[in-house]
């Protein structure tokens, strides 16, 4: 039986290859796929996730050797902000 946590971050593989096997290079989230991604999957966690400039925000952020992709270690540094600012979040319910 999977456990929660395995759980989480089999979902979190999976969401990355959902994206990043869509077209092009399939280790990468390119600047589209991330917009996608971040539409579809994270529309309450950012501030305006439909403006263009979330998006580029994030991926100047993110893009740590600056090829303009999103790399699996780039992503899960996203994921880790997410989730850094949900648990502070649950801190002032």
């Amino acid at each position: 039986m999977v456990t929660k946590m395995e759980g989480a971050i089999n979902c979190l593989v999976e969401v990355f290859h959902k994206y990043s096997l869509m077209h092009g290079h399939y280790h990468t989230l390119s600047k589209e796929k991330l917009r996608k991604l971040i539409e579809t999957e994270c529309p309450e966690l950012l501030k305006n996730p439909r403006d263009p400039k979330t998006v580029e925000s994030v991926l100047k952020e993110l893009d740590s050797n600056k090829d303009s992709m999103i790399n699996f270690e780039e992503y899960l540094f996203f994921t880790t902000r997410l989730m850094v600012d949900a648990h502070d979040d649950s801190h002032h319910e």
